[in-house]
C-alpha cells in the first residue's frame, strides 16, 4: 500500500503580520473602556481596564489582498487609573508632553485623546512561539512632524453608557470582557427601556461632537480581531 506523505504544523501563530519595533508616527483611532471586573496576574482583585488603539500610517503591510496595504495596530491597556504612579498617567503625560498635578490628572478627560498623533515605541514580547507588539512608551510628534489623517473610524466606548452600535462593532473576545463588566452588568439589569438612549455616533463619535474633547460619557472617569489578550499594563497595582 502506498502510504502519502502528512506533516502536522507545528505551532499557530508563525505567520502573523504585527507591527515593527522602535518608533513610529502613530494616531489613536480607538480607546475603550473595558469596565470594572476581576483581574487576574500579581495583583489580582476587581480594577477598571481601558484599552487604546494605535495605527501606524507609516508602517503598512497587506493584511487582505482585495484592500491593499493598511497600516498595523498597535495596542496597549491600562488600569484606569490617574494615579501619580499609573502607568496610564505616565504615559498620557509623556504623550502630551506636560505633568499634570493631581487636580489636573483628575479632571483629565481620557477620551479626549482620540484622534490625537503621537509617537509610539514599540517593542516585542515573545511568549511560547507566539510574538506579540506592545507599547513601551508614548511622546508628542517632534516639531515639524505631521502625521497623515486617520485610516480608521475614531471610535469610544463605555460600558456605563454603552452604544450598543459601536459594542456589537467590536471584536468578540473585546465584547465578552465587557460583557463581564460590573457597569454592563448593571446597565443591563437596569432594563435599557429605563435607561436614556445612548448617544448616536458618526465615527465613532456621538451626534454633534465635532471634536473628541467633547466627548466624556456620564460615569467614564477621567480592524479586525486584535491580538490575543496582551497588554503592556495588565498588572498594574496602582488602581
Amino acid at each position: 500500500m502506498n502510504i502519502p506523505n502528512l506533516q502536522a504544523p507545528v505551532g499557530g501563530g508563525g505567520n502573523k503580520q504585527i507591527c515593527p519595533e522602535g518608533a513610529h508616527v502613530a494616531r489613536c483611532y480607538q480607546i475603550i473602556d473595558l469596565g470594572t471586573a476581576e483581574q487576574g496576574g500579581e495583583f489580582p482583585g476587581k480594577k477598571r481596564k481601558i484599552q487604546f488603539l494605535f495605527e501606524t500610517p507609516h508602517e503598512t503591510a497587506v493584511f487582505n489582498e482585495d484592500i491593499g496595504e493598511q497600516p498595523f495596530y498597535v495596542r496597549s491597556m491600562y488600569t484606569l487609573s490617574m494615579n501619580e504612579k499609573a502607568t496610564l498617567r505616565k504615559h498620557i503625560q509623556s504623550w502630551i508632553g506636560k505633568s499634570m498635578d493631581d487636580k489636573e490628572a483628575a479632571q483629565f478627560n481620557v477620551f479626549s485623546l482620540l484622534g490625537k498623533p503621537c509617537m509610539v515605541n514599540v517593542v516585542h514580547s515573545h511568549k511560547g512561539e507566539n510574538t506579540y507588539a506592545n507599547i513601551s512608551s508614548l511622546m508628542p510628534l517632534p516639531k515639524g512632524m505631521v502625521c497623515p489623517d486617520a485610516v480608521n473610524t475614531l471610535v469610544a466606548f463605555t460600558p456605563s453608557q454603552p452604544d450598543m452600535d459601536v459594542f456589537a462593532s467590536l471584536p468578540t473576545f473585546i465584547q465578552d470582557k465587557i460583557k463581564e463588566s460590573d457597569e454592563f452588568q448593571n446597565y443591563m439589569a437596569q432594563g435599557m427601556e429605563s435607561m436614556p438612549p445612548a448617544p448616536q455616533h458618526s465615527g465613532g463619535l456621538p451626534a454633534g461632537a465635532k471634536d473628541p474633547k467633547s466627548y466624556n460619557p456620564k460615569g467614564a472617569p477621567a480592524q479586525t480581531e486584535a491580538a490575543p489578550w496582551e497588554g503592556v499594563d495588565d498588572t498594574d497595582p496602582f488602581a
